[in-house]
């Protein structure tokens, strides 16, 4: 009925608080700084691309290395 993914819960838990991180961000820059259009565009990619690293990179190095 379910499919596990293969990700562990520490995994899965660093990209739920990921994406709530980069929500809260974007709201954070909408709401309270008025960014808006093509500029919250340009903040939410480099917002996403900016921290792949971080978040994505290691969890990809261990599936690549098995």
């Amino acid at each position: 009925m379910f499919h596990r993914s293969g990700l562990s819960w520490k995994e899965r838990t660093a990209f739920a608080i990921w994406g709530l991180g980069v929500i809260i961000v974007l709201r954070t820059l909408y709401d309270v700084f008025g960014v808006a259009g093509r500029e919250l565009a340009i903040a939410a990619g480099v917002l996403v691309f900016g921290s792949f690293y971080g978040v994505f990179m290691p969890v990809w190095r261990r599936f690549s290395a098995e």
